[in-house]
């Protein structure tokens, strides 16, 4: 008895529910049905977007377009936030990282220093105990904003106790750059730098890397890492700078 008593109060509540989800989809069959074509945006993210409204949304990704069931209000709203979000996007600025490998030793004199890394040695001198500088080579890479790159190749020995017939070769990467801007002036952010530079000496092959996340402002010259080589008596630097080009 207590279960048929239960059976018919939740009928009695069922009911009207049924009824009137029963009565919204008749009126969801009358609702008007549009295509709507879209040439920049994601066809995806759209329909999700627009569903919120209450609409009946089917995306087409292969044919950019979006089929839309909804009131007649509701279908100028969709269509007038279309032309406001399937726009182009900016294209993706390009960055230039320059890198400037140095070595340093304790003895010796300077040699071929470019004049722009005059501020940088003199800066070195005093932090470390080196007296000589010596440029090994530059390093060039360019990506866009967001993105990665990588590139390799060869450079000259490393020292004079290096061997000769076994060239320097280097992989300079980094997993992503990014513009930050803000009210004074651009940086860039870098993430996961790496220098690896394989090398032999008399006493056998070695290796030097640098790994670092960095900030670097916009044209500025930065010491990003320092490497020891030949029994820590020398040493690798790596000193990075970077530009937007807009």
């Amino acid at each position: 008895m207590k279960i048929a008593k239960w059976m018919i109060a939740s009928l009695v509540v069922l009911l009207p529910l049924m009824a009137q989800r029963e009565k919204e989809k008749t009126e969801d069959a009358n609702w008007p049905v549009r295509m709507f074509q879209v040439k920049y945006a994601d066809v995806g993210r759209l329909a999700n977007l627009f569903r919120a409204f209450g609409a009946t949304v089917q995306p087409d990704s292969d044919l950019r377009a979006l089929s839309v069931r909804a009131p007649k209000e509701v279908l100028a709203a969709i269509e007038e936030s279309l032309q406001r979000l399937d726009v182009p996007q900016p294209a993706a600025k390009n960055i230039d990282l320059n890198a400037y490998l140095l070595t340093a030793s304790q003895q010796g004199t300077m040699e071929n220093i470019p004049p722009e890394l005059d501020p940088v040695v003199k800066q070195l001198k005093t932090i470390f105990n080196y007296h000589n500088f010596r440029l090994l080579g530059t390093l060039a890479l360019r990506g866009r904003d967001g993105s990665g790159g990588s590139t390799n190749g060869v450079l000259p020995a490393v020292s004079t106790d290096s061997i000769s017939m076994h060239p320097t070769t280097y992989m300079f990467s980094m997993r992503s750059a990014a513009i930050v801007s803000d009210s004074k002036e651009r940086s860039v952010r870098i993430d996961q730098l790496e220098l690896r530079l394989n090398f032999s000496l008399k006493e056998g092959n070695e290796n030097a890397q640098i790994h670092t996340s960095i900030d670097i402002h916009e044209g500025q010259k930065v010491v990003v890492g320092k490497a020891n080589i030949d029994n820590a008596d020398n040493a690798l630097i790596l000193v990075l700078t970077a530009k937007v080009i807009d």
